[in-house]
């Protein structure tokens, strides 16, 4: 069944390629006025119909997005080694951060400005070389500036972006994962501030948000580190922040099944 439901999948694919970038079309999916589709994007970019030149409808294909929304797309990076098959709804999140696709320098999103574009395997080396600073192999991270800061974790097989940033009279550090939040949600991190041999200290954890999320949104969601920047002066000693970031992975707690006796009731005792 499985493998008559692939080829089938793979019949009705073949009718959703575009015949402009021969890259399977979603929604919206135009038509032409002699009923021949086009991807919105091949749209904008051509002024007739490319396989009979009549012009276009007004028209979507309605009947041909109901199936494409019940569908599993391959990856567009699937030349390159990408197996993975995704809905509509996932398959642009899982390509802008494909393993087997090329990405930008993360850093970029923080304003360094570097011209880097490769695949995501070949990103640690070139953090390690051209971003030294910014570069760290360890699960915790430790800042010591009260001021905008970003750092570039390699742990746990995976690329995480830190980013401290001090806006209007509040503190912000959010923890993103260079990959979907499907992924990103495996993992948390914990914020703590404290005072060296003192007793004062914030301890505050959350899950990791995903690298395609924006940092406004991020910020904005409450999922994050977000202080008064008048109560984390306080954890500032002769101009050094006590701040560390530590990340670790989400244990799922399992789920308890109250045994039964052989009438399916539950058992008295302890567990009542």
């Amino acid at each position: 069944m499985d493998r008559l439901s692939h080829a089938l999948d793979e019949a009705l694919l073949s009718d959703l390629e575009c015949p402009v970038c021969r890259e399977y079309m979603v929604p919206p999916i135009n038509l032409c006025t002699n009923g021949h589709n086009i991807c919105s994007k091949c749209r904008q970019k051509v002024q007739c119909c490319p396989t009979c030149r009549a012009e276009f409808s007004s028209i979507r294909n309605v009947a041909l997005e109901s199936i494409a929304r019940r569908l599993k797309y391959p990856c567009a990076n699937r030349q390159t080694g990408c197996l993975d098959l995704f809905s509509i709804e996932h398959i642009a999140e899982h390509q802008a951060v494909c393993a087997y696709g090329p990405i930008e320098c993360p850093l970029n999103k923080v304003n360094v400005g570097c011209p880097w574009k490769g695949f995501k395997s070949d990103l640690k080396e070139h953090a390690k070389a051209a971003h030294p600073r910014y570069f760290s192999e360890r699960s915790t991270f430790f800042s010591y500036m009260l001021q905008d800061e970003a750092a570039l974790l390699f742990c746990f097989g995976e690329v995480f972006l830190s980013y401290k940033r001090i806006r209007d009279g509040r503190f912000y550090c959010v923890v993103q994962l260079i990959g979907p939040s499907s992924q990103a949600s495996k993992y948390k991190c914990e914020f703590k501030l404290h005072v060296v041999d003192e007793i004062e200290e914030i301890c505050k954890t959350f899950t990791v948000r995903s690298y395609l999320e924006d940092f406004e949104t991020s910020f904005n969601s409450g999922k994050c580190l977000r202080l008064d920047a008048l109560v984390v002066r306080h954890f500032v000693v002769q101009n050094v922040l006590n701040l560390t970031v530590t990340l670790s992975t989400v244990q799922r707690r399992a789920s308890i099944t109250q045994p039964k006796n052989s009438t399916g009731v539950l058992k008295p005792g302890k567990y009542m």
